[in-house]
């Protein structure tokens, strides 16, 4: 194939291979052209690249419904663990072992872990996420909604089946 084009040609070639051995007898010649239109003027330009702009928003959306797929997997293998460590205990619900939390009140972020049943901001302990929310915020809440897991939701949210 001849690579050269004229001004006057409305495609242009990109790539092309002359040959691809299919095993160590053969060879077969093959010629692969991906054509481009070429544009003839300004506004068939812009009408390609929208095109490709398109072309490539869909390749984009489709990539993030794949990884959006994915980590939603791996959320719920997290939530099953998380489900399958809960122990019962007086109220029906035991926050894992070593489980962090966070709450903001007033534009300051407190951190709360859950250790023997109990729940500690620092060393103070509390015997409830609510009376955890309520000692740091000075307002009485509920813990459930107060308090967020490391991926943004609430204990409600998260454990909304087992309470």
């Amino acid at each position: 194939m001849d690579n050269k084009t004229d001004s006057s040609s409305a495609v242009r070639p990109v790539r092309e291979a002359e040959g691809i051995a299919l095993s160590a007898d053969d060879m077969v010649e093959i010629e692969i052209d991906e054509v481009i239109p070429h544009p003839a003027n300004d506004h068939e330009e812009i009408q390609l690249m929208n095109e490709r702009m398109d072309h490539l928003t869909l390749s984009i959306d489709s990539l993030f419904s794949m990884m959006k797929d994915i980590r939603s997997r791996i959320n719920s293998k997290k939530d099953f663990a998380i489900k399958n460590r809960m122990a019962d205990s007086k109220t029906g619900l035991r926050i894992p072992e070593g489980t962090e939390l966070m709450g903001t009140t007033h534009g300051v972020p407190y951190f709360l872990v859950a250790k023997s049943g109990k729940f500690y901001i620092g060393t103070r302990e509390y015997l409830s996420l609510s009376a955890a929310a309520e000692g740091i915020s000075g307002v009485r809440r509920s813990g459930w909604t107060f308090w967020k897991l490391p991926d943004g939701r609430t204990v409600k949210e998260a454990f909304k089946d087992q309470i």
